[in-house]
Formats: structure tokens, C-alpha cells, sequence
């Protein structure tokens, strides 16, 4: 019975031995068998050929636009408003009367001091102001005194012979003298007289004029058109109205401003690193947000000789042609645009959808000529300017300069499916027809 006992002990060993050595071999045979891992498929793609383009450099700004002039309209004489003809909106030419302020009551004034003026040159025997060389003695009042000094000397010549030979009597002869001494101080005084009443005339007269000054000014004109500069304006829009009919005004009170918007001017304060690339009459091209698919052109026509210290800019002054735009434009308006600077011929060139940017780094993805299937090598970029190009079915794409990167003309470059590529990732191409037609035109570039 006990070596009974040890054959089932040892049989139940040699059982166990067995599973164990079955099951440590199992997992190698099953490794032998295992499948191999799917492959991954080729990623489709588009692509377009990088390319060797023009590249119009520009200075990007942001400014404002605002009248070619603008003018606050005041009084210089008080009274009250009598007439407007025009309102706020209106448009106004060159001298057009805009307000009266009691016209008739400055051109009584003037008819009143005209009189007086009249009234001081009959005294004097004169129908106008004479000029300042002119002979005194030839007044009203010193040709009276002449005459009768003249006819007191000529008595005085007859009776001194008279006198002396005894044929006058002396106090016969003292009368006349004394008539003659009276003609003499008689005449000088006409002199002074005549003096003080051209001097009084000319005084009336300066009155007058300054009467008729101020019924000029109580007709309030518009500028007369013209600038410092030497252009012609053609009208004026009323921008504001301040004053009322029959309001009384004070000398100097704000009544219109009127804005030149015929012609605008785009000013803009540019960085002073820029000062050496922007030039006078260079093209300026922006948009307005009132029409934000329309672009618009000025010309530079100022740049200011001096770099504002606080904010290390200076200032341009772009003449824009608003008739040309049929008026579209308004003073005020927020441009955002760009300075045309010079041309680059030959850089590379890739469309913006080419780019993929991640944590900073820009990248494209360019097709391998030597391998076979096709694949794409990972290349890092840095970019520059981008510019609209259009192509000859009139769709328009942004391109971007290359600045660094194994990138040459005519490179394959991927234009989708970059999420799914990496470097050395097998691809299936298929062309981008719109982005290989060549470029017929190509818009402004912007400054990054």
C-alpha cells in the first residue's frame, strides 16, 4: 500500500512537469504565428510648384483721412443773423455768400460816412482824396485868401509911391497896409485850414472804407479756393452749422466749418525705421471698412523733415483723389493700407496654404523627385512678405516669400493634407489646377 501511494505521487509529478513544460512553450509558438502590422496608406494630396515671382515691397500703415482743407468760418463784425443759404451737407463754391448778419444797417453806415466825406472835399473845392504830393494852394479856401492877398498887394504897390510923393495921405496909406498885413496872415491861415480839411478828408475817407469793410464782412463768404500750396478747390462741403437766423453774434463766433473733400490727404505716422524707404510720390494703396472688398490709391505727397521723439515715427501725407472715387470717401475714415516701396525680382514663392505653422515654427512639405513611391521631406521655413496673386481665370490666393529653407523654383510642395504628414510620409498627388495656373497680376504686398 505505500508503494502504491509513491506511483500516484510521482504520476501526478510527471503530469505537472508536462503542463508546465507545455505552457512555457506556448506563448513562443504563438508568437511564431503572429501577424504582421497593417501598413499605413499613402496620404492624398495636392500640390503646387513653388515659384520665383516679383515681390513689390511695401510699408504697412494705418492712418486717417482728412479734408485737403479744413476751415472754421467766424465774423469779425456784431450783429444779428439775418440770412443763411446753406445748411449742414450742403456743398459750397469758391466765395458763394454762406450768412448775413444786417447788411443794410453797415451799408447805411457806409452811405453816412460817405456824406461826411463829400461834405469835407466841397469845403476844400476837391471831388476826390488827392494824392500826398499835391499842391495846397490849389483848394477852395487858400485860392480865396491868394486872391484877396494878391489885390491887397497890388493896392499896397500903388499907394507906396503915392504915399511917399505926398499924393496919399498917411493914414490913407496905413489902411491899406494894414488890409495887406490882413490878406497875408489871412492866406497863411487858408494853408492851415486847407491842411486840417484834407487831413479830415482823409480821415473820412479811411472811415469809409472801413464802413464798407464791415459791410463786406457782415456777408460771411466761403474761402476763396485756393491753397498754400498753389491747388485749386472747387467746393467746399458744410461739415456744421452753428449759428441761427436772428441770433445775435459777438465778434469771432464759430458759424461753419466747411472741409475741402474733393481731394483728401491719408495721414499716417510711419515707424522711423522706414524713413529710408518711403519716398515723395510714391503710390499708396488702402481700404475703408465702408467698402472693405474696394481698394483705393493716393500718392505720397509730404513727408514731415523731422522723427516725432515719443513715438520714434514720422509723419506722410498721401493726396488721394476722392472725384475720382465719385466722392465715396469721407473725412474721418480709418485706413488701414500700405506704402509701395521697391520691387525684388526673383523670390521664392509658396501659396500660404502651403505653410504649416505649430508652437511657432513654420514648415512645408516638399516632394522627394528620388523616391519611388513618392514621399515628402519636412522643411523648415521662415516667411516674409505675402502678396494676392491673381491667375488667369481671375481667382485670387496668397502667396509667401521664403526667406530661408530648401525651397527653389519649381519644388513639388503639399497645399492639403498636411495634419496627416510627417517626414518621410508615402503620398498619393494629384495637382492643384487653380494654384499651377500661371499668375496674371499680382496685388500689393504687406508688410508683416
Amino acid at each position: 500500500m505505500h508503494v502504491e501511494s509513491k506511483k500516484k505521487v510521482l504520476t501526478a509529478i510527471l503530469v505537472l512537469t508536462a503542463a508546465c513544460i507545455a505552457a512555457c512553450t506556448k506563448p513562443a509558438a504563438n508568437a511564431a504565428v503572429a501577424p504582421a502590422a497593417p501598413s499605413v496608406p499613402p496620404v492624398n494630396i495636392t500640390v503646387v510648384s513653388a515659384r520665383a515671382m516679383e515681390l513689390q515691397r511695401s510699408v504697412k500703415i494705418t492712418g486717417s483721412l482728412v479734408g485737403l482743407e479744413t476751415a472754421t468760418l467766424s465774423n469779425r463784425v456784431t450783429g444779428r443773423v439775418t440770412k443763411i443759404y446753406f445748411d449742414r451737407g450742403g456743398r459750397v463754391k469758391p466765395g458763394e455768400v454762406m450768412l448775413e448778419i444786417e447788411p443794410d444797417r453797415f451799408q447805411m453806415a457806409v452811405d453816412e460816412s460817405k456824406g461826411t466825406l463829400e461834405q469835407t472835399l466841397a469845403r476844400l473845392g476837391l471831388k476826390e482824396i488827392p494824392k500826398d504830393d499835391f499842391d495846397i494852394s490849389q483848394t477852395a479856401p487858400v485860392k480865396k485868401a491868394q486872391s484877396e492877398y494878391d489885390n491887397a498887394k497890388a493896392k499896397l504897390d500903388r499907394a507906396t509911391p503915392l504915399n511917399q510923393s505926398k499924393a496919399l495921405n498917411d493914414f490913407e496909406y496905413l489902411d491899406i497896409v494894414n488890409t495887406f498885413r490882413s490878406a497875408a496872415s489871412a492866406l497863411e491861415t487858408s494853408r492851415y485850414e486847407a491842411r486840417a480839411l484834407l487831413a479830415e478828408a482823409r480821415q473820412n475817407n479811411a472811415t469809409m472804407d472801413m464802413k464798407a469793410k464791415d459791410f463786406t464782412d457782415s456777408k460771411i463768404l466761403a474761402p476763396d479756393g485756393t491753397t498754400p500750396e498753389g491747388w485749386k478747390i472747387d467746393s467746399y462741403a458744410v461739415s456744421d452749422r452753428k449759428v441761427s437766423p436772428g441770433e445775435y453774434i459777438r465778434e469771432g463766433t464759430s458759424l461753419f466749418t466747411l472741409v475741402a473733400d474733393g481731394t483728401l490727404k491719408l495721414q499716417s505716422h510711419v515707424p522711423e525705421r522706414y524713413l529710408g524707404d518711403v519716398k515723395k510720390d510714391a503710390i499708396v494703396t488702402f481700404h475703408v471698412e465702408a467698402y472693405p472688398n474696394e481698394n483705393f490709391e493716393g500718392k505720397v505727397a509730404t513727408i514731415d523733415p523731422t522723427v516725432d521723439p515719443a513715438s520714434r515715427t514720422f509723419l506722410i501725407e498721401a493726396l488721394v483723389d476722392n472725384v475720382k472715387y465719385k466722392s465715396r470717401l469721407r473725412p474721418g475714415s480709418f485706413v488701414p493700407g500700405e506704402v509701395l516701396t521697391k520691387k525684388d525680382a526673383g523670390r521664392i514663392m509658396v501659396p500660404q496654404t502651403a505653410i504649416s505653422t505649430f508652437v511657432g515654427v513654420s514648415k512645408i512639405y516638399k516632394i522627394d523627385a528620388q523616391s519611388n513611391p513618392p514621399k515628402v521631406k519636412a522643411i523648415t521655413v521662415s516667411t516674409g512678405q505675402d502678396m494676392m496673386v491673381t491667375d488667369d481665370a481671375g481667382q485670387q490666393d496668397h502667396w509667401v516669400e521664403v526667406l530661408s529653407g530648401d525651397v527653389t523654383a519649381g519644388d513639388q510642395i503639399a497645399t492639403s493634407g498636411q495634419t496627416k504628414l510627417v517626414d518621410g510620409s508615402v503620398v498619393t498627388i494629384r495637382k492643384s489646377e487653380t494654384a499651377e495656373k500661371p499668375a496674371a497680376s499680382a496685388s500689393t504686398s504687406i508688410q508683416p
